[in-house]
């Protein structure tokens, strides 16, 4: 199963075993691609915690700063810590405007039924921004099973909720769609409107050459297989 990741520098590409990423630094496009082991889910984790923008990086290190001062002194937490958790869950709504670009093209290239390639970039911008397999299908699952219980139960346990949302969009996935159509179609609104912009050329750039990419390792490790 192939998926995709977008950063505020770049796309990924992945399966169990090999991971692709393209990224643009000062205007160039850099790529590179590894067998999955825990140094390259490091270097991926790194890239999408500090390619955000300066102020992102400091509201989030404030928001770490105060999270562990409540748990020392619970006199200090002015606001219930919990609200982070709450952050967190809803962070596909707040995504850098950069970043909601490559993930609109992350989207295309995936919607494009065609061989993904340079050549098809025109074409591929005109494919559907919206993904079926989106992990805003997950948001959406969280804020159902988080505001369902938020007016009866306490923070925690409506958050509890929340992730007993996300755990069952997960799992459930195949029988949700079936008989819950309601939320993937939420999920294809906030996708098209809120979790994702359309890309440029240099998005769209980006995200092809990272799939290219991950199909030739990919292809590579069959032929060594």
């Amino acid at each position: 199963m192939i998926m995709g990741m977008s950063f505020s520098r770049g796309v990924f590409f992945h399966d169990r075993n090999v991971l692709a990423c393209a990224e643009v630094k000062d205007g160039v496009i850099h790529i590179w691609a590894e067998k999955i082991t825990l140094r390259t889910i490091g270097k991926l984790w790194y890239r999408i915690f500090f390619s955000f923008p300066w102020y992102y990086q400091l509201f989030h290190l404030l928001l770490a700063g105060f999270a562990i001062a409540a748990l020392a002194v619970p006199s200090l937490a002015i606001i219930d810590p919990m609200w982070i958790a709450v952050y967190i869950g809803g962070f596909h709504f707040v995504f850098p405007k950069v970043m909601k670009k490559f993930h609109g093209a992350e989207h295309k290239v995936f919607s494009y039924p065609g061989r993904k390639t340079l050549d098809a970039l025109g074409e591929i911008a005109k494919a559907d921004i919206v993904n079926a397999g989106c992990s805003t299908n997950l948001v959406v699952w969280f804020f159902i099973g988080f505001l369902l219980a938020v007016l009866f139960l306490p923070l925690e346990w409506s958050v509890a909720c929340g992730v007993a949302g996300l755990l069952a969009g997960m799992l459930g996935d195949r029988y949700l769609r079936k008989y819950c159509g309601f939320a993937y179609r939420l999920s294809a609104f906030f996708q098209k409107h809120f979790t994702t912009k359309e890309p440029d050329r240099l998005h769209l750039e980006t995200a092809i050459r990272s799939y290219m990419l991950f199909e030739h390792m990919r292809e590579m490790e069959r032929r060594v297989a």
